[in-house]
């Protein structure tokens, strides 16, 4: 026997309005519905077009009078649902005996599949399904796979971002499904920290999934280590770009207010203003606040609460991400710690070296080779100067070994009473000098007679014939001076 009006009744509802005053629904109680899931207006389509699990999981997590919603409470919006998509049924031109109607909270309807989870009674077809892998959308170690989400959940999280901004993200700030499906899984399903790697978290999904660096370690197994590439962002303005897709994420997802957003967007803005030389350090110090202390910041806030203490007014523990984001933005010893005293000691001592935290400075002492990458993988302008002078240096030293070696060995021939003119070392006759010089390779003639393609070049320079012969006098063989100017002319 069903429990729903009677279709005649529901046939003439108009609005959602409508429908509550058919079904005696208070006010109060639809707010704290609406609440969780966004306010469809009077639109019984969209209410109608709301998965049952996420009926579930709203009426779950509404709050009425400062507590959750008793079995009578969850039952009367439960109906609100129902009726809405009996009424898109009977409007459609079907008939009231053929409506299949669903109790969200039936066996066979309350594990219907959520994001990331198969179909109940899926039967795989033999070959590998798509999957998404959590590593490629949210978090390089994750390891995990979940499934893509349907489309009327997809809708729905659309519809929550356009009802709270009153418009549609740009393209370039638009997350994809399955960057969508992979937060939701997150915090939603396993109420883990909105945190995304910023390095796999790109605006244009897949399409510039290879365009950023960052360098990683892994351990070989003789105490040393490997580095490899992973993407990363390697300046404020891919980060930005990374950030505001996680933005319009958030907000479709209801995981943190925008006001809480944009705080802390501001706060590394405003650091990367401040040392525009150490970016180096600021990602990694927001890396670690979004991986690390967000989930510290929540499990503190829920034991005072817990405990009677004193927390911010606007904390609840279904909803931690928007005051935990907040204070972390305002944690002004965090980010000195991490980003503004190593900057401060990386320019006392000249800029020199690369600036590092204390806590990564101790991280380095136990993972050889980690103060090695992390020079590599900021790659700052500061760092390329130095090798460029020290590659100049090592030149002009290599230079001046050679032309040492080159008069140490001239003054041993000469010192050599058996070495002279015509004596069978390439000379052609009295007063016409040699061909060759004591080591039997070619004298360059253009040079020594100071006419040619040669001419007029310093001693030790390259050779311009096609032939490349020794630039050295043809009467002494020294390489310091031509023909001319030889003391035996």
């Amino acid at each position: 026997m069903s429990i729903l009006p009677s279709g005649e009744d529901v046939r003439a509802l108009q609005d959602i309005a409508g429908a509550a005053r058919l079904l005696r629904l208070p006010p109060t109680l639809w707010d704290a519905f609406t609440e969780q899931v966004g306010n469809p207006g009077q639109d019984l389509r969209v209410l109608a077009a709301l998965p049952a699990h996420v009926v579930v999981h709203a009426i779950g997590q509404a709050q009425l009078a400062g507590h959750g919603l008793s079995a009578v409470e969850a039952a009367h919006v439960g109906l609100m649902w129902r009726v809405s998509r009996f009424h898109l049924y009977l409007l459609k031109g079907g008939s009231v005996d053929d409506f299949m109607d669903v109790d969200p909270w039936e066996p066979e309807t309350s594990n219907r599949p959520q994001v990331g989870v198969p179909p109940q009674g899926f039967k795989s077809s033999g070959l590998k399904e798509k999957v998404l892998k959590m590593s490629n959308l949210l978090d390089q170690t994750d390891d995990s796979e979940l499934m893509p989400p349907d489309v009327q959940t997809v809708h729905s999280w659309s519809q929550r971002y356009l009802q709270l901004m009153g418009d549609f993200p740009n393209e370039e700030e638009e997350p994809t499904d399955a960057q969508m499906a992979a937060l939701d899984k997150r915090v939603n399903q396993m109420g883990q920290a909105p945190y995304v790697d910023m390095g796999v978290w790109l605006p244009f999904g897949r399409r510039a999934l290879k365009n950023q660096k960052l360098r990683s370690f892994f351990p070989v197994g003789d105490g040393t280590y490997v580095a490899r590439d992973f993407p990363g962002p390697q300046n404020f303005l891919q980060w930005q770009a990374s950030w505001k897709v996680f933005r319009v994420a958030a907000i479709s997802l209801d995981i943190c207010s925008l006001a809480s957003l944009m705080t802390y967007e501001k706060v590394i803005e405003k650091l990367t203003v401040q040392w525009p030389k150490n970016w180096n350090l600021i990602a990694h110090a927001d890396d670690k606040a979004r991986a690390e202390r967000l989930e510290r910041l929540r499990r503190n806030l829920v034991i005072d609460w817990k405990e009677g203490k004193s927390v911010p007014s606007d904390f609840t523990e279904s909803k931690p991400w928007s005051v935990c984001s907040r204070l972390i933005a305002q944690d002004e010893a965090f980010w000195s710690e991490q980003v503004r005293h190593p900057a401060t000691s990386w320019l006392a001592s000249g800029g020199r070296g690369v600036p590092m935290a204390s806590a990564e400075a101790l991280a380095s002492a136990h993972f050889p080779g980690l103060a090695e990458g992390h020079e590599l993988e900021t790659g700052g302008s500061g760092d390329k100067d130095d090798r460029r002078r020290q590659a100049n240096r090592d030149k002009r030293i290599a230079k001046r070994k050679r032309l040492q070696a080159d008069r140490e060995e001239l003054n041993r021939w000469r010192s050599n009473p058996s070495h002279s003119k015509g004596s069978g070392s390439g000379g052609k006759g009295k007063g016409k000098g040699a061909g060759r010089d004591q080591t039997g390779d070619e004298i360059c003639f253009s040079w020594a007679k100071n006419s040619g393609p040669c001419a007029g070049l310093s001693p030790g320079s390259e050779c311009k014939s096609k032939v490349k012969r020794t630039h050295k006098c043809m009467l002494c063989f020294s390489p310091g001076h031509t023909n001319e100017q030889c003391h035996k002319k």
